[in-house]
């Protein structure tokens, strides 16, 4: 699978919050990076694989009308995969989530390694209270 290709398929899939196949698509020792300070929100910061999964697990709770997740555009250079992305949805409080992404994925052996997030955190936190 193309580079690209993989990303795409991986962010559709968090779209879908399926776990089980997020699960095929991250390496063993991945990691999730996200933009922000963590004391003031509170998914700031490093994160393992095991925080990763939970957090998707909990995703159609989160979004039970389920969320739009779309690409815009990707550039991709030996490892590494640039996306930008954008993400609505109603969430489960009914309070409208509107965010714009950018996601620099690091890939090896066909899955991914590595995610940084960078989002409107401030976003974020007064949406989810987070």
């Amino acid at each position: 699978m193309e580079n690209k290709e993989l990303v795409a398929n991986f962010i559709e899939t968090m779209r879908l919050s399926d776990v089980a196949k997020l699960t095929t698509l991250i390496t063993d020792d991945f990691s999730w990076w996200i933009a922000g300070k963590p004391e003031y929100l509170q998914t700031a910061g490093e994160h393992d694989k095991e925080f990763f999964l939970g957090f998707f697990a909990g995703g159609a709770d989160l979004f039970p009308n389920g969320a739009e997740f779309s690409v815009s555009g990707m550039i991709a250079e030996g490892d590494k995969v640039a996306a930008e992305a954008r993400m609505v949805a109603q969430t489960a409080m009914g309070s409208q989530y509107d965010n714009s992404y950018h996601f620099l994925f690091t890939l090896r052996d066909g899955k991914i390694a590595r995610m940084k997030e960078y989002m409107d955190t401030h976003h974020a936190k007064t949406t989810f209270g987070m």
